[in-house]
């Protein structure tokens, strides 16, 4: 039987044999343009697998392009001319899958052996896409390869990948002054160059130069190509610095630039609470505890959000409702609090483990591996020979090493969590106390700020207020107030 451009098409359906007829011809030429023809042409299987996974590129068949392209792989060698060729049709193949983290590992098995100087620009090409994509295998490729990488050759903009993320890397390791010399090589206004400084104002924060911090802050918000994740962290770290400095009202305004990112990010909520009570609005401070109980914040585990509540609720004197929301702490990590008090090491405690999988690192990494197990399932639904076989074994290691360094954070991340309880529980106690003893004061405010004035709900104006009972408002979370009366004697 012919392996001819006609044979292949005559393999898929009828209806789509005349495009199919056209991309084969087209398909030809352009590997032979772009890949390279061997002596053999397409006189074998073999040969035959590799035009027919760049046709199924070109046409925009990714399962086909991957299944083929695995094919030639499997009856090939790296030493092949071809095989970097055909690993780089099944990365793009599985990236447009949404098999991300299999085309970050062949991406970057191109981009790291250089067996093909030609095809590494475009690799590397893949992983910046991956890289900004969302969650992947940052220790793999950032610190694995893209940050003591020698890479020659690349685009400009690619460049500036590779150099922005050797910088970070070194300021992580303490090399302050090449990183920022590597940051100086970045063009002026470029976003990686904006991202370098960041990095650099946020550092030095963390040395104490707080003033030099907040300006370059403050000059690096003046950007008008500033990209928005990059605005969004610069508005969080001066929030947080005038919260650190005691500026609480420029922290209320700072918080309320970034109400937006509260729905992905909820403990910016709590942040905000802790803002508006220093500055003497504990019913907003309310508002915003209030909504942490909604389900769609369900998983966030923040044991001061209890004691909050209550110094909130202290400070209008409702010692009721105050006592009350102390001891919610109980009851919302009672569990792993007994564990505990019964001498449980941490990392033994399966309430604290699970908890702690849904904060900080450990909520990052239980990301990571849930993607990565969800592509994994995909991977098994989509394919199967020796492209499913290629697959497996890629996630299969992948799972076990991010399990490997799950089990790693979860050491550290249980022990600040267990912690955080037994301080947040200390205060439970201590603000208990402190109410026993308000009820003998006879409902004196608590020393603090003036505490802000009820809002009056007025039927005309141009504001429109609703009255929520026990139900919640996914777009109204980040604007609840408490309207609770103020029951303190001035």
């Amino acid at each position: 039987m012919s392996s001819g451009p006609d044979s292949v098409c005559r393999s898929r359906s009828d209806a789509r044999w005349s495009r199919c007829r056209a991309s084969r011809v087209l398909g030809v030429a352009l590997s032979c343009l772009l890949f390279g023809c061997g002596a053999a042409g397409f006189g074998d299987a073999r040969e035959g697998s590799f035009g027919r996974a760049v046709d199924a590129s070109i046409d925009d068949d990714w399962e086909d392009a991957a299944e083929a392209a695995q094919e030639y792989l499997s009856a090939s060698t790296p030493d092949d001319t071809r095989y970097d060729r055909a690993l780089m049709i099944l990365a793009e193949a599985c990236e447009k899958l949404g098999l991300s983290y299999a085309a970050s590992m062949w991406f970057l098995d191109v981009a790291q052996s250089r067996r093909s100087p030609e095809l590494v620009d475009k690799a590397v090409a893949g992983l910046e896409r991956i890289v900004g994509a969302g969650p992947h295998d940052e220790r793999t490729i950032t610190e694995g390869f893209l940050a003591s990488a020698e890479i020659s050759g690349l685009r400009p903009e690619l460049d500036e990948f590779v150099t922005y993320h050797q910088a970070v890397d070194s300021i992580h390791r303490g090399f302050d002054e090449w990183a920022d010399e590597q940051i100086d090589r970045l063009p002026e206004g470029s976003a990686y160059r904006l991202r370098g400084r960041y990095v650099q104002s946020v550092r030095l924060l963390s040395v104490g130069q707080m003033a030099d911090g907040e300006e370059e802050l403050e000059d690096l918000l003046e950007e008008e190509e500033l990209p928005e994740d990059v605005a969004s962290d610069t508005r969080l770290a001066l929030a947080r610095l005038a919260m650190e400095e005691s500026r609480f009202g420029e922290a209320v305004t700072r918080y309320e630039e970034l109400r937006r990112l509260a729905p992905e990010r909820p403990e910016l909520l709590l942040e905000m609470a802790w803002a508006h009570f220093y500055n003497g609005d504990s019913r907003r401070a309310l508002g915003l505890l209030i909504a942490l109980d909604a389900p769609v914040y369900g998983a966030l585990i923040a044991p001061e959000r209890y004691l909050l509540e209550a110094l909130c609720l202290a400070r209008l004197c409702q010692f009721g409702p105050a006592r009350i929301a102390a001891t919610r702490l109980a009851i919302r990590h009672g569990e792993a609090l007994a564990e505990l008090h019964a001498g449980l090491p941490a990392l033994e405690s399966r309430a604290l483990l699970e908890a702690a999988r849904r904060r900080g690192q450990g909520r990052d990494i239980a990301v990571l591996l849930g993607i990565m197990r969800g592509e994994r399932a995909r991977a098994d639904d989509l394919f199967g020979g020796d492209l499913a076989a290629a697959l497996e074994r890629v996630y299969r290691i992948g799972i076990a090493e991010i399990e490997r360094r799950e089990a790693e954070i979860l050491q550290s991340e249980v022990q600040r969590l267990a912690a955080d309880l037994i301080a947040a529980e200390d205060g439970v106690r201590l603000i208990l106390h402190e109410l026993a003893v308000g009820l003998l004061r006879g409902r004196a405010r608590p020393p603090g700020p003036v505490e802000a004035r009820r809002i009056e709900i007025s039927a005309t104006g141009d504001q429109v207020s609703y009255d929520f009972h026990g139900e919640f408002w996914t777009d109204e979370l980040d604007d609840l107030v408490v309207t609770i009366e103020d029951r303190c004697l001035e």
